[in-house]
């Protein structure tokens, strides 16, 4: 039989192998199709978490900036400081009152330096004088070191607002007029007396002279100059970047042209303060009101000071503890020398080379204390310990006697009364003076200045 006639009408059977998961005609099978779809699904859902995650990570982002924003421009700004008899100061008042105080220094020290530079002093020896003498070296040190400066000047907002709250107690107020003349004071400006249209030469003197007031009123309170910390100040004697108060000796310039000069250079020196300080018009126009309202309440407080005063002429030795001086008394009573005493152990350098005679002065010249001691001290009796801010002293009054006063005696005199009456005015309101000591995280390093 053929191979034909042995084959039957039946399908043969599909030998081929089917597609795993599919239909013989290579579809998808369903469970496929839904692995399929779940695996896209989960990468779906793992990139919307992506995006989720990544906008909640810049939400994070944006949510501190904005909070350390806040915090930096609105928080700390507005942390208090003080607070005197209910009226507060913040931050922001605190720093701006910092940064004025570093600008006015600066431009004062500055202009010392080029004194001392034109005379053809070196930066050694400017130093040395600076260094000897005060104001100028508590600056350099406030300067150098911003905790210094910064309680400085928290004592300073503290008198301050003290003594606006005096003066209003004792309606003492301050006009346009004795504001513009602090201002006039500081750039060492007279309006000039004309005559035929021309300055006279007092006037001029007078508007070229170098000015020597200061942010507060120094007065010394020691007998003799103190000796201060060894400082090593870096700057270069030469002029600073900056205006300063300063106006260019002139013989020949008219009213008009010397007004005008003025104008111009106070102009550019507050120009220059306000962008190194952020203080407005109306924060520089306040600083010199202040200095206007001390001088009208000290010359209240002060009004009894007489156009004479008890001078004395007097010698004393300054050491550090009672019983040292203790120890000096009972040497002097033993026959020592006064003058090799004060030449081996007083700390007051400068009358102590010179066996610590401190030579003839008016009485209010020195701190209360040493003040009172020798207004009474029997005449060549030793006197002491008589203690001071600086020490103790032991005093001899070689004699004493009353003289007339010269002006600036007598500004000396109303001013050692008012500051005098101004620490006792302090003391009756530490009840209501509170000071936080946040102040220290924020006392301002700028602007720069020659000595730091």
């Amino acid at each position: 039989m053929s191979k034909r006639s042995q084959t039957t009408a039946l399908p043969k059977e599909n030998t081929k192998p089917v597609p795993t998961g599919g239909d013989a005609d290579g579809k998808q099978s369903p469970k496929l199709r839904q692995e399929y779809r779940s695996r896209a699904e989960r990468e779906h859902e793992i990139q919307r978490w992506v995006i989720l995650g990544t906008i909640a990570a810049v939400a994070i982002v944006v949510l501190l900036l904005a909070i350390t924003f806040i915090y930096d421009q609105v928080i700390t700004p507005n942390q208090v400081v003080l607070s005197v008899d209910g009226q507060s100061v913040n931050v922001s008042q605190f720093q701006r009152r910092v940064r004025l105080e570093r600008y006015l220094r600066n431009q004062q020290l500055t202009q010392v330096v080029q004194t001392y530079t034109s005379f053809g002093y070196t930066e050694q020896q400017i130093v040395q004088q600076l260094q000897s003498q005060e104001p100028y070296s508590s600056w350099i040190e406030q300067l150098q070191v911003p905790d210094q400066m910064g309680l400085a000047m928290i004592n300073t907002i503290i008198e301050e607002q003290l003594i606006r709250n005096a003066a209003k107690e004792r309606g003492i107020t301050v006009s346009q007029a004795d504001i513009d003349k602090q201002i006039n004071q500081y750039f060492g400006y007279e309006p000039p007396a004309a005559v035929g249209g021309e300055a006279t030469a007092e006037a001029t003197e007078a508007a070229t002279t170098v000015p020597t007031i200061t942010p507060t009123p120094y007065v010394s309170p020691t007998p003799s100059p103190v000796p201060t910390a060894t400082l090593t100040p870096e700057f270069t004697a030469t002029p600073s970047a900056t205006p300063l108060a300063t106006l260019p000796p002139t013989a020949t310039l008219t009213t008009d042209e010397e007004t005008k000069q003025y104008q111009d250079t106070r102009d550019s020196v507050f120009r220059t303060l306000r962008q190194q300080t952020g203080m407005s018009d109306g924060d520089i126009n306040s600083y010199f009101e202040m200095q206007a309202l001390r001088i009208a309440l000290q010359d209240s407080i002060a009004s009894d000071v007489t156009t004479t005063g008890p001078f004395v002429d007097a010698r004393h030795i300054l050491v550090a503890t009672e019983e040292e001086a203790q120890d000096v008394i009972t040497a002097i009573n033993a026959g020592e020398s006064f003058a090799d005493l004060a030449k081996a152990v007083s700390t007051d350098t400068g009358s102590g080379a010179r066996g610590g005679e401190l030579g003839w002065s008016p009485a209010s010249n020195y701190v209360k204390e040493f003040q009172d001691a020798v207004k009474i001290a029997e005449i060549d009796t030793i006197v002491g310990p008589i203690k001071t801010q600086f020490g103790y002293h032991i005093i001899q009054v070689r004699a004493r006697e009353d003289r007339e006063l010269t002006q600036d005696q007598i500004d000396n005199a109303k001013a050692g009364a008012f500051s005098t009456w101004l620490e006792e005015y302090k003391t009756s309101k530490a009840d209501v003076t509170q000071t936080n000591s946040i102040w220290a995280n924020f006392v301002p390093t700028t602007p720069q200045t020659l000595f730091g």
